[in-house]
């Protein structure tokens, strides 16, 4: 059977919807959110968490995630890769602020490689839509959801671990 082209924007998509779950899981935690992001409140209120639009890359997605960060480059980057799902870090990049006022401050940008073309065969679409009694949409729906939401959940946790820590210890100094 021929492999069908999956649209991995259209992937992408559908996975930026599935996250949604995720800051609803914060929320119901007790963290506000803010349009398009999480805050915390022992976190200054400048640092917005955020998973950002999943890009389509080689036979699959980049899961991103993202927050302003202090705290030195190399000890950051390093602490990220320490995390959950390390394998499949793509780039983890830390640039400064460009705002006026702000020059001490950083930028993270982590991302995460989604092997979703491997996910989405259509032998395992057709063996979930059959299972689930559902069409082949509900069922991406439903492998996505199985596969991709575990991972962003535990690199969201971790990230914001590492910049809370990063933020106690810039406090303290």
């Amino acid at each position: 059977m021929a492999q069908t082209e999956l649209n991995l924007k259209r992937i992408g998509e559908e996975i930026d919807i599935l996250l949604t779950e995720i800051y609803g899981e914060y929320v119901a935690e007790g963290s506000p959110t803010k349009l398009g992001g999480l805050r915390f409140l022992d976190v200054p209120s400048a640092k917005t968490f955020a998973f950002e639009k999943c890009q389509p890359y080689e036979d699959g997605n980049l899961l991103m995630i993202s927050a302003p960060a202090v705290g030195d480059e190399k000890e950051l980057t390093k602490q990220i890769k320490a995390g959950p799902h390390k394998k499949s870090i793509h780039e983890v990049v830390v640039r400064r602020s460009s705002d006026k006022g702000k020059e001490s401050k950083s930028f993270v940008e982590v991302s995460f490689k989604l092997p979703t073309q491997s996910w989405l065969s259509e032998e395992d679409v057709t063996k979930v839509a059959e299972a689930e009694k559902c069409n082949g949409n509900e069922a991406v729906n439903l492998i996505l959801k199985r596969e991709v939401l575990p991972i962003a959940r535990d690199v969201m946790a971790h990230f914001i671990s590492v910049i809370r820590e990063n933020t106690k210890d810039a406090a303290i100094i």
